[in-house]
């Protein structure tokens, strides 16, 4: 009888992140729905563009969906790292729409402020209602989202979590804005509209600020605490030229290593020491492959 294949690490971080894009997706589409009809029936461009950068986060995750098929594939020839990167290309883009929608929700305040539509926003009950429940949705999402993220070490999730966490601020200021429009400052509408553009831009400029050192392969540790590890292990006598870059939540680090002159000969002893420093970087850093190239110490540091 043939061996069921074991699911590999990688199919099982494409479920898991799958399934978390899946959930989420279905209480924003729920969220996005409320809001739009809340705010249309208000007549509310403060709901409206409330609703409006609701709906960025339901694309975010078909947008997730489809980019983790492809981000947790097996490496191959071509990629030999994996494709773990296309996820925090994902993750980029997706500020890339913030910015975007930024522009437009602050063009349609502007517009209402300078030129006020001659009706004024209706905000009943219903409408207050229903903002309640969508905030109460979106900080369910945003902390499962955000714990999922960090369990499954995906910077999608965390930066789409930190996008739905934007969300829950802005609805409980456009919330206490309805209260104060009921009252009948109804100059207030597009200026809330207006501060949704300016959080939302924030939320684009905070997942820059993650991903971009990811994508040009900034050093997420510094090469002296990496020395600091190294040096613990017994049989290290120095390390120099160390490297490192992240990639889908794996650290790898490349390195130089001297090792004691009493073993230097020895390639079983020699060969132990790499191991038991990987084994330090693992614990200390977490998911980490390092690549060590043992070199003989110079005549000069001999003792």
């Amino acid at each position: 009888m043939s061996e069921i294949p074991a699911i590999t690490a990688n199919h099982q971080y494409q479920r898991g992140v799958q399934r978390v894009l899946f959930i989420t997706l279905c209480l924003n589409l729920a969220v996005v729905a409320g809001k739009l009809v809340a705010g249309i029936l208000a007549g509310s461009l403060s709901v409206i563009s409330d609703a409006i950068h609701s709906s960025v986060d339901s694309l975010n995750n078909v947008v997730g969906l489809v980019v983790t098929k492809y981000a947790s594939a097996e490496p191959d020839e071509n990629h030999p790292y994996g494709h773990a990167k296309f996820e925090t290309l994902a993750a980029f883009v997706i500020a890339g729409f913030l910015f975007v929608t930024c522009y437009q929700l602050g063009l349609s305040a502007l517009g209402r402020i300078f030129d006020p539509p001659s009706t004024p926003p209706e905000i009943s009950w219903l409408t207050i209602g229903v903002m309640v429940v969508t905030i109460a949705t979106n900080v369910v999402v945003t902390l499962y989202e955000y714990r999922e993220g960090k369990r499954l070490k995906s910077d999608f999730l965390i930066a789409d979590s930190i996008h739905t966490r934007s969300d829950v601020v802005v609805s409980c200021a456009i919330l206490v804005g309805l209260f104060l429009i009921r009252q009948g400052y109804y100059w207030l509408d597009p200026v809330l509209s207006l501060g949704v553009a300016v959080f939302i831009a924030w939320s684009g400029y905070q997942i820059f600020k993650s991903t971009v050192p990811v994508l040009v392969d900034e050093a997420p540790v510094p090469p002296a605490r990496i020395a600091e590890i190294a040096a613990g292990v017994t049989g290290v006598h120095s390390v120099h030229d160390i490297r490192s870059r992240s990639h889908g939540g794996e650290i790898f680090i490349e390195m130089h290593m001297h090792v004691d002159p009493r073993i230097e000969q020895d390639h079983y002893a020699t060969h132990a020491v790499t191991e038991e420093v990987e084994e330090r970087l693992k614990e200390a850093l977490g998911r980490v492959t390092a690549t060590i190239h043992v070199e003989p110490l110079p005549p000069d540091q001999l003792d």
